[in-house]
């Protein structure tokens, strides 16, 4: 009988130490969570390019553009797609003034569904 009344003793007591390691560590957790500052909010870039003009009141489409950046960053190509509620033709006449204006060369346009304008530039 006296061996079933030290082991109770003993399971008792690593119970007790069990449930008080639990409650004390779980209070120390539940502190440190609400001191901790929230992680900061991603950075929402506008554009890949930060030197390709965009029209006002214009949206990019982001299921139809494309960006690829070398892991150096020395090439960057993309296809960028915007709607916007301006006519073709001042759109397209916008690009022609501002990406010159902004160092870029066109390479060629095609007239396809719209109007296709490729640029480049170099050294950006």
């Amino acid at each position: 009988m006296k061996i079933v009344k030290e082991n109770r003793s003993s399971i008792l007591a690593c119970v007790i130490s069990l449930l008080l390691l639990v409650f004390f560590g779980g209070c120390t957790t539940l502190e440190n969570l609400e001191n901790e500052t929230p992680p900061p909010e991603p950075i929402n870039l506008a554009h890949p390019f930060t030197d390709v003009p965009v029209p006002k009141d214009s949206e990019r489409d982001q299921s139809k553009t494309f960006v690829y950046e070398s892991g150096s960053g020395a090439i960057k190509v993309g296809r960028l797609f915007f709607s916007t509620s301006e006519n073709l033709i001042d759109t397209v006449e916008f690009y022609q003034n501002e990406m010159t204006n902004q160092g870029w060369t066109l390479v060629n346009s095609m007239a396809h569904d719209g109007k296709i304008l490729n640029y480049q530039k170099e050294g950006s």
